[in-house]
């Protein structure tokens, strides 16, 4: 017999059938075997990795036989200036890919996606369907000659970051663009303000949790990102996942986890930064 539900009233316990019970149990099941799927596939390997990174030897055993901070110790420029290179790119691209994102959003909302928009949103699109490796060899013959040799420069791969983190960033700032914002724009503009003031007084502040996500997207796909920045980067030229690449190749796993772990501070103080609320009472009055 189903349970009878009465608002503002408890169900006494022998009136819940027992279908609802298991259904309860099943769905506490279901979740702890997600919760410890999680844990396995996404936590224990941050774990392995920090514990690698402090160890002075760890083979054949649960955990390492000893620790130390001789990896982090051994870490020279090189691995620096590739932490550097990593965030400077990640910030970059993510800030010109929000602003490219935001300006694509706004000259497509309202169009015809039958016509010339669908045309543009399917091309801004483009790179997520196509493999990493393909887009960076495409840039690499597109741009290794002149009138436009850029093979040699790492402006090469702030391109071919760019143009795989911009379909997120566009995607982030459509979803944002509510039909209540086009009423507020309306609004606003039919009581004179120009479109500069419509733009930095209505719209902007509405836009600033989808920005956030578009700026934490972009920087956290640019420093992940292997295989175009691999098929593209020129001599001299290297991130963090490349000096990690090659030191995994060599057998240098220890060193690698210790400049991963600085890898992954650096970037989650930089996501906390970029998700920071402003106090009131520090903001800027307009």
């Amino acid at each position: 017999m189903s349970a009878e539900f009465r608002i503002g009233q408890a169900v006494p316990r022998h009136q819940i059938g027992w279908s609802d019970t298991v259904l309860k149990h099943a769905s506490r099941v279901a979740l702890a075997l997600a919760a410890f799927a999680c844990f396995w596939l996404f936590v224990l390997p941050v774990i392995v990795v920090a514990l690698s990174s402090v160890s002075t030897q760890w083979s054949g055993t649960i955990l390492p036989a000893g620790y130390s901070l001789r990896w982090f110790e051994r870490l020279g420029s090189p691995e620096y200036d590739a932490l550097l290179t990593s965030l400077e790119i990640g910030f970059g691209v993510s800030a010109v890919g929000t602003i490219l994102g935001l300006w694509l959003a706004l000259a497509l909302e309202g169009r015809d996606r039958r016509g010339l928009g669908a045309v543009v949103d399917a091309l801004v699109m483009v790179p997520n369907g196509v493999p990493s490796v393909v887009l960076g060899l495409a840039v690499l013959i597109a741009y290794h000659q002149k009138p436009v040799d850029l093979s040699s420069s790492a402006a090469i791969v702030v391109l071919v970051q760019l143009a795989l983190i911009l379909p997120f960033c566009y995607r982030c700032a459509a979803a944002a663009l509510r039909p209540e914002l086009t009423v507020l724009r309306e609004a606003a503009a039919s009581l004179g303000a120009p479109p500069a003031m419509v733009l930095r007084r209505v719209l902007l502040p509405q836009l600033v949790p989808a920005l956030r996500a578009s700026l934490a997207l972009g920087f956290a796909l640019s420093l992940g990102e292997l295989g175009a920045t691999l098929t593209v980067y020129p001599p001299g030229f290297a991130t963090v996942p490349i000096v990690v690449i090659g030191q995994v190749e060599r057998g240098y796993y220890l060193p690698a986890s210790a400049l991963s772990l600085l890898m992954l501070g650096a970037s989650l103080a930089a996501l906390l930064l970029i998700a920071a609320r402003v106090p009131r009472g520090k903001r800027v009055a307009s």
